[in-house]
């Protein structure tokens, strides 16, 4: 098997790789069929069926292609009779129905699409990843921050230096409390819990044999994590801060890829954690490390949680 050369990097690359696959060859199914009808068409089609006659606007927000690519594909079925046009309520808006050509063009398509959609999901049945989900995750970060705006964030920290990782000393006890401070004070309320594990670090996680870890860049502290324990080969991933200015680093990756590994090498057979739902890269982090959601716990130290993990073995 070839290098896939095309990583993060390349996920444009790759989407593109993976709709050229299928659109030549839901092309060739088409003309086999003997349907006049090609993959550009598609989700206009389709936008129709599902939701009647709309606006070319309508159309552009359902499939999220660009406007002149559903103006000029829109236009070229109108010529071939499977599409109207009618002006809308606005004078430059056009409302965009099917002819009964292009009734008739669906009768024909609905059972090719039902077959193409159970073929569609065995591929979905074979692979490890639900792609729909990752799709959705993936717009939605997307959403939440566009690709420019992130580039730019991190063109000014391409400067960062090495990052280096280091157990806990208490040279560092300070920034424990005030990293993870920062990111509690910000989003949430400061509990009882918090001032307990914070304060005394050394009393209540190092001595009941837990472990905390700092990511330093360039020496400097940016970044916290602890491995509690509880019993047995129980653990509990715990308190990970990164400060502002060091986000987009992949400094949350490397704590947590320490914790596990810390984890895996004491022989622990349960890693948990409780978080907060609203914080997405966060949990969107944890389910890329391994973790899958759960039921709550009977009882729990944090008012705010309300969102369980668990390590997935194997």
């Amino acid at each position: 098997m070839n290098e896939e050369l095309f990583l993060e990097i390349g996920i444009g690359t790759r989407c593109r790789r993976i709709y050229e696959l299928l659109s030549t060859e839901m092309d060739k199914l088409y003309s086999a069929e003997g349907v006049d009808m090609s993959v550009r068409e598609f989700p206009i089609i389709y936008s129709l069926v599902n939701k009647g006659p709309i606006s070319l606007a309508e159309i552009q927000q359902l499939s999220g292609l660009s406007h002149s690519a559903i103006s000029q594909t829109v236009k070229k079925m109108a010529a071939k009779d499977i599409l109207s046009l009618k002006p809308g309520k606005d004078a430059r808006s056009k409302i965009v129905s099917l002819t009964k050509q292009g009734d008739e063009l669906v009768k024909t398509l609905k059972p090719i699409w039902k077959t193409c959609k159970i073929s569609m999901q065995t591929v979905l049945d074979e692979c490890n990843t639900n792609i729909l989900s990752a799709f959705t995750d993936y717009e939605r970060a997307l959403k939440r921050k566009s690709f420019t705006k992130r580039y730019a964030e991190n063109k000014k920290s391409n400067h960062a230096g090495k990052v280096e990782m280091v157990a806990f000393d208490v040279k560092y006890r300070d920034d424990w409390c005030y990293i993870n401070k920062q990111w509690i004070d910000e989003l949430f309320i400061m509990e009882h819990a918090d001032l307990v594990a914070l304060n005394n670090p050394e009393k209540y996680i190092l001595n009941k044999g837990g472990e905390i870890y700092f990511a330093l860049l360039d020496g400097k502290p940016v970044g916290v994590i602890a491995l509690k324990y509880h019993d047995g080969t129980r653990f509990e991933l715990s308190k990970m801060g990164v400060l502002p200015e060091a986000k987009g680093l992949g400094i949350g990756n490397i704590l947590v890829r320490k914790i596990l590994e810390r984890y895996k090498a004491r022989g622990g057979t349960e890693l948990f954690l409780e978080t907060n739902s609203s914080l997405v890269p966060a949990i969107t982090l944890y389910k890329k490390m391994g973790f899958k959601e759960v039921p709550a716990p009977k009882n729990t130290p944090y008012e705010r949680a309300d969102y369980f993990m668990i390590l997935e073995e194997g």
